[in-house]
């Protein structure tokens, strides 16, 4: 059996307006460069986070008015051509911190067939390395090595990143905008939620289920 608990997110001062202002962006989020030498222009145009402002024009016209003409979940949000234009383009949307650290990797804690110069790039795009697990690990983890993993973090004395959200769980019955919500792309209508006004005779949820597993697309299938 399993149990799963839904908290609303404190989200609305980030979409109540999209693009939200640059000053909300920077107070949530900053890029952090660890390095012997302050990064360059050069380098800053390596990374992953910068302002593409044609693509982002391109997924307000296409995406986000398609949502707020045909989803009653997104249209009460703004489109503010304001905030967009403050974000600049090809720059970071946010403020770059440099943090000098002078110590290089030492010999002993090289891989076997790692070189010192491994660890550096000359030219092309910087790779974006996440330490840590992502979902393909833990789906080919049992619950006891997932336990396990868990209680070797903590002795190692690492911490954890938490997520502030409401006091009160949200209610998985009665409750026709929950999934919509949560899965705006398998609800793109914002409706089709179980037990629904929408639907004219009693339903069973099990029986919903069923009906939305048998889509001819198959995204209730295939979504991971």
């Amino acid at each position: 059996a399993v149990n799963v608990v839904v908290f609303g997110q404190p989200v609305d001062r980030l979409y109540t307006v999209l693009p939200p202002p640059r000053k909300d962006i920077q107070d949530c989020l900053a890029i952090l460069f660890v390095g012997a030498a302050k990064p360059s222009d050069e380098d800053i145009k390596c990374t992953p986070f910068l302002v593409r402002r044609d693509v982002v024009a391109r997924v307000i016209a296409c995406a986000l008015l398609w949502l707020q003409r045909n989803n009653d979940l997104y249209s009460d949000i703004q489109i503010s051509e304001t905030n967009l234009a403050s974000y600049d383009d090809g720059h970071s949307p946010v403020g770059i911190v440099y943090r000098p650290h002078g110590n290089p990797t030492p010999p002993e804690s090289l891989a076997v067939y790692e070189a010192l110069s491994d660890r550096s790039v000359r030219e092309g795009d910087i790779s974006f390395v996440v330490h840590a697990l992502h979902a393909p690990d833990l789906s080919r983890m049992t619950y006891e090595a997932k336990v396990a993993l868990a209680v070797r973090h903590f002795e190692s004395g690492n911490g954890v990143l938490a997520y502030g959200h409401e006091s009160q769980p949200q209610s998985i019955y009665h409750n026709t905008e929950l999934f919509p919500r949560m899965f705006p792309w398998l609800f793109p209508y914002g409706v089709g939620g179980f037990e629904n006004k929408g639907i004219s005779t009693r339903l069973h949820r099990a029986d919903h289920i069923r009906t939305l597993l048998s889509y001819p697309d198959r995204r209730f299938q295939t979504d991971r």
